[in-house]
């Protein structure tokens, strides 16, 4: 999942070991394992892959920007149109990063990847199908135009990684370099989550479940991380500001933690236009040290970091299965009026994520919220109406679905350590809640990132000062 940062053009001219097999020799549907190839190498060469066991073994596919070799056998229909959805996954998803980066008609046309997926790695190995440069590596590698892939128990998790790597190449092949760990990272595990497969293929998809992305493994890291323990055990939350994430060194063996915090971020930078095209334009500063990378790119976002930060807060306690940007944008805005005590009505849509009064409070504020109204918040098998205490026959974070709930999250993060986590609020129909420092103050109906699109309607929300006495 690492690309070598090196120069390409030295590494174009350094190729060593077995040249490639070409997209010329491709599986006949219905052959046995013994696969015939060609290669466009010099006669001793090929004497010594045609007379070899091991090449015997070996599949070539090639579509229009990968050419695939495997040891999987391909000894049913099933198996072989697996090897078929891979190249013709590739293929779209190629197209799709095209768009992502605003390339330009033809930028692709010399690229095609050399991409190796590996059941047993011994064997490409002994015939020098992996570049000598190339350290061992739990799940899979990039070097330039070249991608080797271990072969992973679940068919996503395999494709996954060949997306991934895809990546690693084609920004190496357009900008010259792929920056820092967290921007070289989490660009490629964004543009290679995905939903679907072949020409069908969805990429920036947060995956539905673990049943839909088994052994992908990113979220179960994040929940241990933020002291969600499977087995119900306390644990500290350790949870990285934003700030550790643009420092991750890049020295990886399949650093899960590095993999989806970077993602995060890479998420977080596409998914609110107003960074997107930092995001985009930092491609362009790959070839610089980490320091000026990051230098560059923080100048550029340093007017609103405050929001940005708090953003990032609210995302690393929420990122999970489902999650949808559309539904989970949080709008919040430095210019957000302080609140001078006057009374605020608002809305709280039961089909959106967490949502601001519209202003910012200051430490000491005292305030009331009362809420009315029903929401929808499943439709099956019939719909489910709540009031803003919830509906106690199921829960989501131990608390009941379609409940109001808060959380106040701070101006500013701390500049040292992990981030502990933003306390949630429970609000229901009546609540008091003191400010203990600056923050916005957000509200939500309780329910899974993934199931708001089943949701209806809204509560009523009011919020005046409150006549209590500060504790």
């Amino acid at each position: 999942m690492k690309m070598m940062r090196t120069q390409k053009n030295s590494m174009k001219e350094m190729k060593t070991g077995w040249p490639v097999l070409r997209s010329s020799a491709r599986l006949l549907v219905g052959m046995s394992l013994l696969t015939m190839l060609s290669f466009p190498a010099s006669a001793q060469q090929n004497s010594k892959l045609e007379n070899s066991e091991l090449v015997q073994r070996l599949t070539q596919r090639s579509g229009k920007y990968l050419r695939l070799t495997t040891d999987l056998p391909v000894s049913n229909q099933a198996e072989s149109e697996k090897l078929d959805r891979w190249i013709s996954s590739f293929d779209a998803a190629a197209a799709l990063w095209a768009k992502f980066w605003n390339l330009p008609s033809g930028a692709l046309n010399d690229w095609t990847v050399d991409g190796y997926v590996m059941q047993d790695i011994d064997t490409f190995k002994r015939l020098e199908l992996i570049d000598p440069r190339v350290p061992e590596f739990p799940f899979a590698y990039a070097l330039d135009d070249q991608i080797w892939v271990r072969v992973q128990p679940g068919d996503y998790y395999t494709q996954h990684l060949l997306l991934h790597e895809g990546v690693h190449s084609l920004v190496y092949h357009c900008f010259g370099d792929t920056g820092p760990t967290w921007f070289r990272e989490g660009i490629a595990e964004l543009l290679a989550t995905h939903r679907g497969s072949g020409p069908e293929l969805q990429i920036r998809q947060v995956p539905r479940s673990r049943e839909a992305s088994p052994f992908w493994g990113r979220f179960k890291r994040m929940d241990q991380l933020r002291g969600r323990s499977i087995d119900g055990s306390p644990s500290k939350s350790q949870v990285p500001r934003i700030e550790t994430v643009l420092q991750y060194d890049a020295n990886l063996r399949g650093d899960v933690d590095v993999y989806g915090w970077s993602w995060a971020l890479a998420s977080m930078l596409d998914a609110y236009p107003k960074y997107r095209e930092t995001l985009l334009q930092a491609a362009q500063h790959g070839h610089d040290t980490d320091q000026q990378f990051n230098r560059w790119l923080m100048q550029r976002l340093a007017a609103d970091w405050p929001v940005i930060q708090a953003r990032w807060r609210m995302l690393v306690q929420d990122f999970d299965y489902g999650f949808d940007w559309d539904r989970e944008r949080l709008e919040i805005s430095k210019a957000d009026p302080m609140w001078n005590g006057a009374p605020i009505e608002r809305t709280v849509a039961a089909d959106r994520g967490w949502q601001t009064i519209g202003v910012r409070l200051n430490r000491g504020m005292v305030l009331d919220i009362t809420a009315g109204g029903t929401v929808i918040i499943d439709d099956e098998p019939k719909p489910w109406i709540s009031h803003p205490d919830g509906v106690t026959v199921q829960y989501h974070q131990g608390r009941p679905l379609g409940k109001l709930i808060a959380r106040m999250v701070p101006n500013i993060a701390p500049d040292t350590g992990t981030l502990p986590p933003i306390k949630t609020i429970d609000v229901g129909k009546k609540a008091t809640i003191q400010v203990d420092q600056p923050c916005w103050l957000l509200l939500r109906v309780n329910d899974a990132p993934g199931a708001l699109d089943d949701n209806q309607s809204e509560y009523n929300i009011t919020v005046v000062r409150s006549k209590k006495p500060k504790s």
